[in-house]
């Protein structure tokens, strides 16, 4: 597997410069990108940005910066690259000017698809940073990868789509997951039929 792949981000209403006791969080921002399977559409994916590592002078700061994944499940064709996901961004509202960012920084790039949601257009992203260069989420704790983690976590050897830090995690988890495990290896046989 990979290695995680940090980069910088900078938002307007914090200052630069180290972080200390009076000011926790300061620009640049060290992120990684991360993927979580919460939600029901394997062609629309989750992902968001977390804090690459915990932050020594706030205790009770979150790993979660920002959901970058609008929930919608308008059609979307999935990446052509086994090692890379496509999925429709919030670019509106707290998001503003984050794809930007993650695009100048090369992790994400446009596909050229838009859809039109209510009042605002969703723009579909592919990532550019391959399977294994972002984060993952237990299922089981429910707690982030980071530069932190000694060890990567592991991932269900059936539907190879939900990860785990342990096995403990998976044993607790698996009478939500099994459903959606079925699902899932159905969704993939049919993929691999098509091809």
């Amino acid at each position: 597997m990979s290695t995680l792949l940090p980069f910088t981000f900078t938002t307007p209403n914090l200052p630069t410069g180290p972080a200390s006791k009076e000011q926790p969080l300061t620009n640049p921002i060290e992120m990684l990108l991360c993927h979580y399977p919460l939600g029901r559409y394997r062609q629309n994916p989750n992902f968001m940005l977390v804090h690459a590592r915990p932050n020594p002078f706030d205790e009770y700061q979150g790993s979660l910066y920002a959901i970058l994944t609008a929930g919608s499940d308008a059609p979307l064709a999935p990446s052509t690259d086994p090692l890379k996901k496509k999925f429709w961004m919030k670019t509106y509202s707290e998001n503003k000017g984050m794809l930007e960012q993650l695009e100048a920084q090369g992790i994400l790039r446009r596909t050229g698809e838009e859809e039109e949601q209510g009042y605002v257009k969703l723009i579909a992203v592919e990532t550019i940073i391959q399977h294994g260069q972002w984060a993952e989420f237990c299922s089981g704790c429910e707690t982030y990868e980071d530069l932190g983690g000694e060890t990567r976590l592991l991932r269900c050897s059936v539907c190879k789509d939900t990860y785990y830090c342990k096995k403990e995690c998976q044993t607790t988890h698996w009478p939500l997951h099994k459903a959606v495990c079925k699902q899932f290896r159905k969704e993939a046989a049919a993929a691999a039929r098509r091809t």
